[in-house]
């Protein structure tokens, strides 16, 4: 799937490299009007995405590939794709199947794996392909040769042929089998370096920071990590020298990536008014702070961090400024992330 498109071959730079170039075939790439096909629907005014004019359908377009729904694939209209592919490619060039019983061989091609995604991320699949292939040509037979697929990693993908261009997002797609495809990243917790099948940066900082509180307080060395799937919810556990071993959900690990955790760094720390969510005017607020830091042990429970947040009472009118304090506590199997809150002052809406 990966080859260069062989009929492209003269737009290389010298005879020693018959490939084209990724900007070479964005340069070439057709730029119409959006089609008006009988039965697909309205497409919306122009917008501009990353120095591209796209118009998206109006609704979604039904295929024989499934329904695509408008912010999967939009036409391209006007702008410079060669820069585009220039700076967000990823180097590569694909040709599609020769027919559609071939788009159900191609295996997934991961861009970012998100731990709080339905499924294991983003990127391109076969179905994918599939579907902008049919919304680009509107259905029927079709050469292969006409087409090109340019990735441009997470960001929108291209599929251009004689119709025209599509900018195509990328969608949620499956776990790779085995461990090729699968995206990771590297994490630093104090003077543990460890390697995530991650890309989410809140799950990233989450995890990194409920390293350094299990070292602190567990007094163990973490050596590596491991992405599971525990009852469809995605935990990421982690093992000690030692042999231990400790999970949390990615869920929990996204909050916890955004605590603040000195009381400086709480929204109210320095300015001490803010305002209501219903309301143009301000309220005084005064916190004397956390009563424990971050990293204590208290009643086997760590002390995460601390966020402020409105709480609006179920069957109320009033709502409450607070600043809620996390901890972690030791489940069956794995951490959980609580919190209690703090309440400063009440307002009316």
């Amino acid at each position: 799937m990966t080859d260069s498109h062989t009929s492209l071959s003269t737009f290389g730079s010298t005879e020693d490299d018959l490939d084209p170039a990724p900007k070479s075939v964005g340069r070439c790439a057709q730029l119409t009007d959006a089609p008006n096909r009988t039965d697909d629907p309205e497409w919306e005014s122009p917008d501009t995405e990353w120095g591209l004019r796209t118009r998206r359908p109006a609704s979604s377009i039904q295929t024989g590939a499934g329904h695509v729904r408008p912010q999967q694939a939009r036409w391209i209209v006007d702008g410079d794709v060669a820069a585009y592919v220039e700076e967000y490619g990823s180097g590569e060039i694909w040709t599609i199947p020769g027919t559609y019983a071939g788009f159900d061989e191609i295996d997934p091609l991961v861009t970012h794996v998100d731990g709080c995604c339905e499924t294991y991320g983003y990127g391109i699949d076969g179905t994918a392909l599939e579907k902008a292939l049919r919304v680009l040509t509107g259905g029927g037979r079709y050469s292969a040769t006409d087409y090109t697929v340019l990735p441009c990693g997470p960001h929108p993908w291209i599929l251009t042929g004689p119709e025209g261009s599509l900018l195509c997002s990328c969608m949620p797609v499956d776990r790779p089998e085995g461990g090729e495809g699968r995206r990771s990243s590297e994490i630093q917790a104090g003077d543990t370096r460890l390697t995530v099948e991650e890309k989410n940066d809140q799950i990233l900082h989450g995890l990194a920071h409920f390293v350094r509180l299990l070292e602190e307080a567990k007094d163990v060395e973490i050596e590596r990590a491991e992405y599971q799937t525990v009852r469809g919810d995605v935990k990421h556990t982690v093992h000690s020298a030692d042999d231990e071993s400790f999970s949390m959900e990615a869920s929990d690990l996204a909050t916890l990536g955004t605590l603040a955790k000195t009381a400086s760094s709480v929204e109210i720390a320095d300015r001490g008014r803010v305002k209501p969510p219903s309301g143009d005017q301000t309220v005084s607020i005064n916190w004397d702070g956390p009563e424990h830091e971050v990293g204590e042990v208290v009643d086997d429970r760590f002390i995460a961090g601390y966020k402020f947040a409105w709480e609006d009472p179920d069957d109320a009118l009033e709502q409450i400024a607070t600043v809620r304090t996390y901890w972690l506590s030791e489940g069956f199997s794995s951490y959980r992330l609580d919190f209690w809150s703090e309440r400063l002052v009440t307002v009316l809406p």
